[in-house]
């Protein structure tokens, strides 16, 4: 069995991830980046945007997976490029659009015999709903854009998590500053009572709020007795916790602290703090 390298969302920042791969041990030579001990990485989604250099981003995860060196799980950015590709291939950049087939090759979920790896939230029934589709197929893709579809609701559980409407007297604005009606909580939590301190990441305007939303009923438990699972999405600040018993969240919201996270999973070793790495 390989050892495992998970990376959290890179969002365009090349240097960084090279970075962060050279900590880990990879080398690079003419055909990519590749581990002397076969170790594998293992990329989380959101892969685009935001960054310096999304086009280089995707090179150079696109040749890693191409030569057997990496696995991957497609973003809600990536799956909205895809998106976007659908309803219209002209809009794409230039420069984005070549990957688009390969992107659209990837899955929206990992499993493998001792962890799971999903780019938000590991929701059951919505995994089951989503296991005979495919990014592939253009009448998926644009099946999640039909307002209250089936697979609109899946995908959107499991790339960007489950999500509660924002008290409306309170002005609530994300770590970037965008103003934003909805709040990202603790999917793996289900309360009867939802209070501010189960947002996810901590947020001050809602600390003390009251939520009374049906949203917190599609909350699905994620038990310790089942296997780790690997995520992002959440763009965590430094100091917050980034294992939770068997979940790792993997997003050091690198956009605004700068700060790639990674994780050294070796086969048959407990979760522990000490294999969390940072650039």
């Amino acid at each position: 069995m390989n050892d495992y390298d998970i990376i959290g969302d890179i969002h365009g920042h090349d240097l960084l991830l090279k970075g962060i791969l050279k900590k880990l041990g990879y080398e690079e030579n003419r055909d990519g980046f590749y581990h002397p001990q076969k170790r594998k990485v293992i990329f989380v989604g959101d892969f685009i945007n935001r960054g310096p250099n999304t086009p280089r981003v995707l090179k150079v995860i696109q040749n890693m997976h191409s030569n057997k060196q990496a696995f991957c799980v497609l973003g809600n950015h990536e799956f909205s490029l895809l998106q976007r590709f659908v309803l219209n291939p002209t809009e794409i950049s230039v420069k984005i659009s070549p990957f688009i087939p390969w992107i659209k090759s990837l899955p929206l979920y990992l499993e493998f015999p001792n962890f799971r790896v999903v780019h938000a939230a590991w929701h059951f029934s919505s995994i089951e709903k989503l296991k005979k589709e495919n990014t592939n197929n253009d009448n998926f893709i644009s099946s999640t854009m039909i307002p209250n579809s089936d697979n609109k609701r899946a995908v959107r559980n499991i790339l960007q998590g489950i999500k509660v409407n924002v008290p409306k007297e309170i002005i609530y604005r994300d770590r970037f500053g965008i103003k934003r009606q909805k709040a990202r909580i603790r999917w793996w939590d289900k309360k009867k009572n939802l209070t501010g301190k189960d947002i996810f990441p901590a947020s001050k305007e809602l600390i003390n709020s009251q939520f009374a939303n049906n949203e917190i009923l599609n909350c699905e438990e994620y038990k310790i007795t089942e296997k780790p699972l690997f995520f992002g999405h959440y763009c965590l600040p430094a100091q917050e916790t980034k294992i939770i018993k068997n979940l790792i969240c993997l997003d050091g919201c690198v956009g605004f602290d700068g700060k790639l996270w990674a994780y050294k999973y070796n086969n048959g070793e407990p979760i522990e703090t000490k294999n969390l790495i940072k650039t």
